[in-house]
């Protein structure tokens, strides 16, 4: 079979608002306010000079010059005029006012704010009797945002801005790159949003939208509404239009209402509710397609996810953590903003913990659904476990750990066990600053009740097998330290040598079934360990002395430069104690040799790596490695490289670039790219190039990864050849009517390799 290639995609998003508020969908303009220039007040305000005492509802003048007819009431001002009434202040060459009725009108350039609103006009009119201002040939500028625009004609009252032939911008430059243009706009400053009618949404000063009604915030307040329109189109989905609706039900609750339509498939219908608690905060989603139209059958397909998290004292707190998908393949045909398409599995889990200074229970039910063709674990229904300890002095510790737990197959309702463990410990540690020592001694004891049969490993199991194990461990450590000079910096040097004894003896645990145990990583910190396998239905028989060294460089800010470990184990016997087949157990006089390495260049270039050497062999059982040039937490470059060899037969190296960074001040590009040296083939790739302006941004992107189709591989498993997905989109985004989606680093976090941090490459 050829390899499939799938057809490019264009996506084109147009992001107009209506009714959006800021809340709904996250805003970062972090870059874009240091690139962008702040407006300036449409005139200088530091002339105002108050006039002092002036009584409430009073007007108050200062001029050059004044005329007042007592018989007709009318006064006329001239030369630098300053009127006052409240918090108004109109500034002007000539003005009159009416003493009777306290309107004021003023002919010629005039200069107006009240605090909220800035604007220059032909003329003024002030109707005290409605407290209304009008202004003919109006510019104006909201002081808090900076919104601009003109206006034929302009009233203004203390509560509400109406403009006639009007535009509004939130661009800062005199040329803006969009703006609305309408018959009438409504600025509401106690609402916090703006209404226009017969609107026209221009860029570069063309028009290429006709709205007949729209409103859009001028401040960060929520609002409900619409949100950002998508349109795109691509082979697997067809013409694909999204157009959310953003609720505010209250001050503590939201939610969003998405009809997604494509054409090869259907209408989809998603939604959002969140809120938060005193003390917490929650969240619902839900996706429901109800017949796909591109697949033989017609079964629905859905997605619905809910997470909680409560502190309800400071003792008590809860977390809940669910999600669900109708189908292994909804995540590669769909997608989700809760899971990427390379999952293999979802996890679900629910908990109650308790905590004090010497004790800590959890009540706790976690699943996880494995996607595609595989064998489904259990379910934990639920478990209970306890920790309590008692430390009388520094030295000493006392400590009880237990453990009650339900376990139950996905698939076989049949396939049940409940487990019951015990372990108390007594830990002496002695510490100096030169060396310390730690003693530990553990006594565990574990009963099963459970099925008499395994989908494990089809064997034969005992129904209520029982384990008891001791467990004793020392480890000794020294702490050395030099200081020494390397050009014109000070430095010091640590050196941790560290020797462990670990013995467990070797009990048959063939009866016991296998339901939440796997071999842990054995790197530098993993050689130290007092298990190999995680979980408690498999405890290895050991006997055994780890030997190990790490040494790291601080400069005089104590800062680490440079770190290296390296440790390895020699057995004494073999480990007999295995997991589903011999595999692992151990045979061996000694482990791979397990090394780490950190170097921080400086304040922007880091390197890591870690290796296990297998010396039996002379080959590299597993490396990873990463250099990573960091200016902040938008702009970065990154190579990496990873080997592990006999994995499932099969040996994986694979070379990594992942990028995000500002070429200029407009211009942003993200990249990444994983290439496979075994397959000699390029797993995923993407390349974006971003233009971002003060008021606008465009990004365009391509991509190739890899499309699981988890279908192909429950039917033919053999097939080796993959599925490759292949797109384009292009973007448009308007600042100022909505939130600023112009962050590049998202989408190498979302691919299929996502961004690792080089100090936690495993994460």
């Amino acid at each position: 079979m050829h390899n499939i290639t799938k057809g490019a995609c264009l996506g084109i998003s147009f992001a107009l608002t209506v009714g959006f508020t800021n809340s709904a969908v996250a805003q970062d303009n972090t870059d874009f306010l240091q690139q962008c220039p702040v407006r300036s007040p449409l005139f200088a305000t530091t002339k105002l000079n108050p006039i002092k005492d002036l009584a409430p509802e009073a007007i108050g003048v200062r001029a050059d010059a004044a005329d007042i007819d007592s018989e007709t009431t009318l006064a006329s001002f001239t030369g630098n005029v300053q009127v006052q009434l409240n918090d108004q202040f109109l500034f002007t060459e000539q003005a009159t006012v009416n003493q009777a009725s306290g309107n004021i009108n003023a002919s010629g350039a005039t200069q107006f704010t009240d605090g909220y609103v800035q604007v220059s006009s032909d003329n003024f009119r002030l109707n005290s009797g409605d407290n209304r201002a009008y202004l003919a040939g109006a510019q104006y500028q909201l002081q808090t945002t900076g919104a601009h625009g003109t206006a034929e004609l302009l009233s203004i009252s203390p509560e509400q801005v109406l403009l006639a032939g009007s535009t509004f911008t939130t661009c800062p430059t005199d040329q803006p790159a969009w703006q609305l243009s309408a018959d009438e706009i409504n600025l509401s400053e106690d609402e916090a949003w703006g209404e226009a009618w017969h609107a026209k949404f221009e860029l570069f000063g063309v028009p290429v939208l006709y709205v007949p009604y729209i409103n859009f915030p001028i401040t960060d307040e929520r609002k409900s509404g619409f949100l950002f329109p998508t349109v795109r189109s691509s082979q697997k989905n067809g013409f694909e239009f999204e157009l959310p609706y953003y609720i505010n039900i209250a001050p503590n609750q939201d939610a969003t209402l998405t009809p997604r339509y494509m054409a090869e498939r259907g209408l989809q219908m998603k939604a959002e509710y969140r809120t938060l608690t005193e003390g917490g905060s929650g969240q619902v989603n839900l996706a429901y397609l109800d017949n796909d139209d591109s697949l033989e059958s017609d079964a629905s397909r859905y997605l619905w996810r809910v997470e909680h998290e409560q502190s309800w004292s400071p003792s008590w707190r809860s977390y809940v953590n669910i999600l669900d998908i109708s189908d292994d393949d909804y995540l590669n045909d769909l997608g989700s903003q809760f899971a990427g398409r390379a999952d293999a599995q979802l996890y679900r889990h629910a908990r109650v913990d308790y905590h004090t200074d010497n004790a800590q229970v959890m009540l706790r039910a976690e699943d996880f659904e494995i996607l595609g063709d595989y064998r489904s674990p259990y379910r934990t229904t639920p478990q209970l476990t306890t920790f309590f300890n008692w430390q009388d002095s520094p030295a000493l510790e006392v400590n009880l750990f237990s453990e009650l737990t339900h376990f139950r197959n996905q698939d076989n309702s049949n396939d049940y066990a409940t487990r019951f463990h015990i372990e108390p410990a007594v830990k002496f540690a002695y510490e100096k600053p030169a060396y310390d020592v730690l003693s530990e001694l553990r006594y565990s004891y574990t009963y099963y009740d459970q099925a008499a049969s395994s989908s494990f490993n089809n064997t034969t199991l005992s129904e209520n097998p029982s384990r008891s194990i001791p467990q004793f461990r020392l480890r000794g450590r020294l702490n050395l330290e030099r200081d020494f000079a390397w050009g014109d910096q000070t430095y010091q040097q640590t050196l941790q040598p560290q020797i462990q004894y670990l013995y467990v003896p070797y009990r048959d645990q063939s009866d016991i079934g296998i339901y939440d145990s796997t071999l842990m990583q054995d790197d530098y910190q993993g050689l130290f360990r007092a298990r190999r396998f995680s979980g408690l239905d498999r405890i290895a028989d050991a006997n055994q002395v780890t030997i190990g060294a790490s040494t790291s460089i601080f400069n005089e800010n104590a800062r680490e430069m440079v770190r290296f470990s390296a440790g390895q184990i020699y057995y004494f016997d073999d480990s007999r104690v295995s997991l589903f087949d011999e595999n692992s157990q151990i045979a061996d006089d000694r482990s791979d040799l397990a090394f780490e390495t950190r170097f921080r260049f400086n304040d922007r270039l880091f390197l890591n790596a870690a290796m296990q050497y297998d010396m039996e062999q002379n080959n590299t059982r597993k490396s990873q490695t990463a250099v990573e040039y960091r200016i902040d937490e938008s702009n970065l470059i990154q190579f990496s490289h990873r080997q592990v060899t006999n994995i499932l037969n099969d040996d994986i190296e694979q070379l990594g670039l992942q990028t995000v960074y500002q070429v200029k001040a407009n211009w942003q590009v993200a990249a990444n790219w994983f290439y496979d040296l075994e397959q000699k083939r390029t797993n995923d790739a993407l390349l974006a190039l971003q233009y971002n302006d003060c008021c606008w941004a465009i990004r365009v992107s391509a991509y190739r990864r890899i499309n699981r189709n988890l279908e192909l591989q429950a039917t033919d498993p053999m097939n080796r050849q993959p599925e490759f997905d292949t797109g384009v989109s292009v973007q448009f985004i308007i600042k100022g009517l909505g939130s600023d989606n112009s962050n590049l680093f998202e989408l190498i976090e979302q691919s299929l390799f996502g961004y690792r941090h080089p100090f936690y490459l495993s994460n």
